[in-house]
């Protein structure tokens, strides 16, 4: 028979010791002594709790892992049912945080992990729990919370913690986290009900330009599976053709003839009916779908004004291209390729990307639209002057055209806005770019316009003027 025995260290404390008792007999059988073995085991207890905290807490920060959270977000869930209280989870993710470990290495990343699970652990109290979920995200349990307050002022701490400066090395880094709460009972009532509600409200959050705080609530939840619907639809659309392309068309302001036309993505979803870019696309840019989509549009766009050529009209046809595209390395050779399959002149095709890209791109970016120059297609911005760049910039970049966003246009917009689209028109000129306006609607816009000096135009009031007539046809 063995027991474990605590006795008294040589020093008069206490320790862990493992007591083996054995029974001695004498010749006639009868049980006269024991004789106690006592064994200290103290190294063995302690490699014995080494191992479960191994087991129990992140290696790299020390805070508690997922299988710790989970035990302890189950005793914080019974004590908040027995007691009618409310508890709280709170989902943060670092904004941008594989941009720190691509650029400055993996040794500065987990340094920066480090720093930030002290400041977060700073900012709650002992009953509560701070973990590591996983790469840079972290959740925190606050238990028995006082209301939806108290939460508030424990999430705009933590934004504050994080986002203060970090001297890691010769580096200073700035760093946000985006962070998602559910609440306890309202939110859910299981482990994986408010985790993942936690995790949908921090999406939200990101969403909402990231370094803020989102409250879960049930049109979130709607959202979410909604996206998940889209995404799973979108990885099927290329194959059964349910992505189709709609031309609006580019017309001259002084002849009134066509130029050309814009190719706008549309996707015929087999339940939903003909949904508008603005509705999938960030799906497709955030699943991975974009370069595939993209591509499809330069194939087929490239294919219809090969068949406009054919017959007998040279128009040009503008595809934008999305931020996934413009930077993705096999851009060229997809151009290429869609000009070859199609046979169209590389002249004939206008692609098109957005100011704001084009403020963030860098030389990069500067370096593609070169390529792309050089091959002879033509570079226009689109959504000119919603980013306030300087038009002298603009030499820098070889562009052919700048599309006057909407909102500058009378009617739409107030007389600033509207002086705004004629400073874009007169410093265009001087710079030998064309301009064209879209989104025009009415003809006292157009009138405006053509006082200006503005060369193109489109939107609902062009396609109004060739609507019905052999050429519109043609055209869709």
């Amino acid at each position: 028979m063995a027991r474990r025995y605590r006795g008294p260290a040589q020093g008069g404390g206490r320790y862990p010791a493992w007591l083996s008792l054995t029974a001695i007999r004498d010749s006639q059988g009868q049980l006269s002594n024991y004789l106690a073995i006592l064994s200290d085991i103290s190294e063995r207890k302690k490699n014995e709790e080494h191992t479960r905290h191994l087991a129990e807490h992140d290696f790299l920060t020390d805070l508690p892992n997922r299988v710790l959270l989970l035990d302890r977000l189950s005793l914080a869930l019974a004590a908040a049912r027995r007691k009618l209280s409310m508890l709280a989870i709170l989902y943060l993710d670092l904004d941008h945080f594989k941009h720190i470990n691509d650029s400055m290495g993996h040794h500065v990343g987990d340094l920066l992990l480090k720093e930030v699970a002290r400041r977060l652990v700073r900012c709650v109290r002992g009953v509560d729990t701070v973990s590591r979920h996983g790469g840079d995200e972290f959740v925190i349990i606050l238990a028995e919370v006082g209301g939806i307050d108290q939460v508030a002022h424990v999430a705009s701490s933590l934004l504050h913690a994080v986002t203060q400066p970090y001297q890691l090395g010769e580096y200073e880094l700035h760093v946000s986290t985006s962070i998602g709460v559910a609440i306890f009972p309202s939110d859910g009532d299981s482990i994986d009900t408010l985790v993942h509600n936690a995790d949908i409200a921090m999406y939200h959050a990101k969403e909402r330009g990231r370094n803020n705080f989102q409250f879960f609530n049930a049109e979130m939840n709607a959202q979410i599976v909604e996206r998940a619907s889209l995404e799973q639809g979108l990885r099927a659309a290329l194959d059964r053709d349910e992505l189709v392309l709609e031309f609006q068309p580019a017309l001259d302001i002084a002849s009134g003839k066509i130029l050309g036309a814009e190719a706008l993505l549309r996707w015929r979803h087999p339940q939903l009916g003909v949904l508008a870019p603005e509705r999938f696309i960030a799906v497709a840019e955030e699943c991975g779908l974009m370069v595939s989509i993209g591509n499809w549009v330069l194939r087929h766009a490239c294919l219809r004004a090969r068949a406009w050529q054919d017959a007998g009209q040279a128009w040009r046809v503008a595809v934008n291209l999305s931020p996934t595209q413009c930077l993705h390395n096999n851009l060229l050779l997809s151009v290429q390729d869609a000009l070859a399959v199609s046979g169209l002149p590389a002249a004939c095709l206008e692609l098109e990307v957005t100011e704001a890209l084009l403020m963030k791109g860098g030389a990069r970016l500067a370096g593609v639209l070169a390529q792309l120059r050089a091959l002879g297609a033509r570079l226009a911005i689109d959504d000119f002057g919603t980013g306030y760049s300087r038009l002298a910039n603009l030499r820098h970049y070889p562009v052919d055209k700048l599309k006057i966003d909407p909102s500058f246009l009378p009617a739409a917009a107030g007389e600033s806005d509207t002086a705004v689209a004629a400073t874009i028109i007169a410093m265009a000129r001087e710079l030998q770019l064309t301009v064209i306006a879209e989104g025009v609607e009415t003809a006292q816009q157009l009138a405006y316009l053509r006082a200006q000096g503005c060369q193109q135009y489109q939107g609902r009031y062009a396609s109004a003027q060739v609507e019905g007539s052999a050429l519109a046809t043609l055209l869709h």
